[in-house]
């Protein structure tokens, strides 16, 4: 597959609820993160909904193999202000392909369409975390000229489940 002549990269649709969805599901089951199919077809009919709604909260980016074929990777940011960057920033919520569609510069194209997206719209900076171990995502983040920050993130998740 010459994935990089024939990938797409575009604003995801409605249309793309189910694969966002499932693509969403995919990441947190290999993070062995018990999640729930319809919840996270849930979160991505809100993105979606999200990112064609002025003022945008987030930014739903997918990649697909040819015109109207299911998205085999996707981006998500958040929308922020930022005091390190004195003005809105975006957040990296989410990068994943599918296994199938790796090691073809998909998720590299991703984050570059949005790089390009913050330079074109006055965005400030952006914000990722990466899991420990994770190598490829390492390389593929300082080589686009991303900087490892020196802190410690902590959560607190609301309601009854507990996890990560």
């Amino acid at each position: 597959m010459d994935a990089e002549s024939a990938v797409l990269i575009e604003t995801a649709v409605l249309s793309d609820v189910e694969a966002v969805g499932r693509l969403f599901y995919e990441d947190m089951r290999d993070l062995g993160v018990d999640a729930k199919l319809d919840e996270l077809e849930q979160v991505a009919r809100d993105v979606i909904a999200s990112t064609h709604r002025e003022p945008r909260e987030c930014l739903c980016i997918v990649a697909r193999l040819e015109p109207g074929a299911d998205a085999v990777g996707v981006i998500l940011a958040n929308f922020n202000w930022s005091l390190k960057f004195a003005g809105r920033s975006l957040w990296i919520e989410e990068l994943f392909v599918t296994h199938e569609a790796r090691r073809h510069s998909i998720g590299r194209m991703l984050v570059e369409e949005l790089l390009n997206y913050a330079d074109e719209n006055g965005i400030k900076g952006i914000d990722l975390e990466a899991y420990q171990g994770n190598t490829p995502a390492s390389i593929l983040y300082r080589s686009l000229g991303f900087h490892r920050l020196g802190r410690e993130r902590f959560y607190y998740r609301m309601g009854p489940r507990e996890y990560l």
